[in-house]
């Protein structure tokens, strides 16, 4: 018989335990947002693609040679009337890469940046295999209703 008590003590005392969680949580701020429509914010030390400023890019092969996935690949190319390397191309294998950061931290210019996209989901493989980091539009299927973060300026960046 006592027995019998304390379960039924015990259950009581765990259904008003959860309704007094359920009180005290119905009146605050709700934290679900409604994905499709609502997108979250990304925080400043979130790190998505790999994204590259061209302007800024000296072509000089930093950022290719600290890659544990060798993701990125550089070819570059001497101006001879400026006497100034600048990069033919510059491919980023998506597939590859770790978003470690690397990259960003090792370029001497600021040229290369891990940008805030996150959603990154491609119809075909092959196109996540070789993305030309030098087009403007690299990433305006992914990211449409947003301007190109490599169209910004550093400033605006950090």
């Amino acid at each position: 018989m006592f027995k019998m008590i304390t379960y039924v003590f015990s259950g009581l005392l765990s259904i008003l335990k959860g309704l007094g969680i359920t009180w005290n949580n119905m009146f605050r701020k709700a934290v679900t947002l409604q994905y499709p429509l609502q997108k979250p914010v990304m925080t400043e030390r979130f790190r998505g693609l790999v994204d590259l400023i061209p302007e800024k890019c000296i072509a000089c092969s930093q950022c290719v040679k600290i890659c544990p996935t060798a993701a990125l690949d550089l070819t570059s190319a001497v101006n001879p009337e400026t006497k100034k390397k600048s990069p033919c191309t510059f491919v980023f294998n998506g597939e590859l890469c770790c978003f470690c950061g690397l990259c960003q931290e090792v370029c001497p210019t600021s040229a290369i940046f891990l940008n805030n996209i996150y959603e990154a989901a491609y119809y075909k493989h092959e196109d996540m295999l070789k993305i030309d980091l030098l087009k403007v539009d690299k990433y305006a299927h992914l990211a449409p209703k947003k301007a190109c973060p490599c169209s910004k300026t550093s400033e605006t960046r950090k």
